[in-house]
């Protein structure tokens, strides 16, 4: 078991605080998902070359006729396709793409950002369901907490290797993608949102969008967030230069894809599908799309509006939301006082309490010239070095 852990300790120096599941207690305010939220940006990235599509797209739900046959998974996709593509500021891309869609917004009151999947894992650890050991970097930014997800081998098989599984190969086989963007790995999406009284900006991957025949179940968000998130992609101002980075090695952004509503996003689940919510929720993505299959064949599938259980959902798990929101202000509260404003997170196994160390390394959360652009520094100058 040591060896299996053993990655989670680079770069980790002493440790500075621990939280146990079970001292967390809920926070006061209300976790609902009626407020809304707003689209930053949406991009593609290109797995060959350090390049982004801005907005990009994710590929059309376009079922096959059944029974269909699909081949087990062989490739061996990325689990964070863009931490592993840019390891030393995973989040760069983000900030690359909202250049373009939101080059100049600040960011001085948002308290969180993070992917989704690391939402997902606090939200199972404060729930008692955490089952595997975790990771995650934490980085301040003034008064802006980054939780940078990490994993130790990004390229392997997600059902391992005795089971490949079909998962990968029914998302190929059911969806059809934009021709410009085939040659990219995936759609990400970035979006605003509160989540109790912390402002935090949630990054996710989309699998698919759905042509929904039924425009009366179309929305599962304030009509006016989708609204406001169509106008940001659609008047994209196509004659400005995409910006060029002095960076070596930056992310290198093109206009490519048709942005699509955020009524339309889907998840796309083979086989069992029970507990997508929580993911799902995360990210506002409202459709479901679930296929059974017998050996690979598949013979039935099935969509479902979830968005519309968001609220019954979060009413269910009130208790359980509201833990998580105390767990990362309390995240905040201890990086910022930690050494450098940087802390490694771990959780090394089930029922473990989430250990903090100081971090040794102190790279930077992002470059310096995207830190200036977004936040103002300039009573803190010098301590982002």
């Amino acid at each position: 078991m040591a060896s299996k852990t053993a990655w989670m300790l680079r770069g980790t120096g002493k440790m500075v605080h621990s939280i146990p599941a079970s001292t967390i207690q809920p926070a006061s305010a209300e976790v609902s998902s009626e407020s809304g939220f707003e689209v930053l940006c949406g991009y593609n990235w290109h797995e060959d070359e350090k390049t982004i599509s801005v907005p990009g797209g994710p590929p059309k739900w376009a079922p096959l006729p059944l029974p269909a046959t699909l081949s087990p998974n062989s490739d061996h996709r990325n689990m964070d396709q863009v931490t592993t593509q840019v390891p030393v500021h995973p989040f760069e891309p983000v900030f690359q793409a909202m250049s373009i869609t939101n080059p100049d917004m600040r960011l001085d009151e948002v308290d969180i950002i993070v992917n989704r999947n690391s939402l997902r894992k606090l939200l199972d650890f404060v729930s008692g369901k955490q089952q595997y050991a975790f990771r995650m970097d934490l980085h301040m930014v003034k008064d802006t907490l980054f939780i940078c997800r990490r994993e130790r081998n990004f390229g392997s098989l997600v059902h391992g290797p005795h089971d490949p599984g079909f998962g990968h190969s029914f998302e190929d086989a059911f969806t059809k993608t934009e021709e410009e963007l085939k040659s990219s790995g995936g759609h990400h999406r970035v979006i605003r949102y509160r989540l109790g009284q912390l402002n935090c900006i949630v990054r996710f991957e989309v699998d698919a969008y759905y042509e929904d025949s039924d425009e009366s179940n179309s929305a599962s968000t304030s009509p006016q967030a989708l609204e406001d998130a169509i106008n940001l992609m659609a008047h994209l101002d196509l004659n400005q230069a995409p910006p060029q980075s002095a960076m070596k090695g930056a992310t290198m952004v093109v206009r490519r894809g048709t942005f699509v509503s955020s009524s339309k996003l889907a998840e796309i689940k083979l086989g069992k599908s029970a507990g997508a919510i929580p993911q799902l929720w995360f990210g506002r993505t409202p459709h479901l799309l679930t296929g059974k299959h017998d050996g690979g064949v598949v013979n039935s599938t099935r969509h479902t509006h979830e968005g519309l259980r968001f609220g019954e959902w979060e009413a269910d798990n009130q208790d359980k939301l509201r833990k998580l929101v105390s767990l990362l202000a309390e995240l905040k509260r201890v990086v910022s006082k930690t050494q450098g404003k940087a802390a490694i997170l771990l959780c090394r196994h089930k029922g473990a309490p989430l250990q903090i160390f100081e971090a040794k390394n102190g790279i930077r959360v992002l470059p310096a010239d995207i830190l200036a652009k977004h936040w103002d520094l300039r009573e803190l100058k010098g301590n982002q070095e």
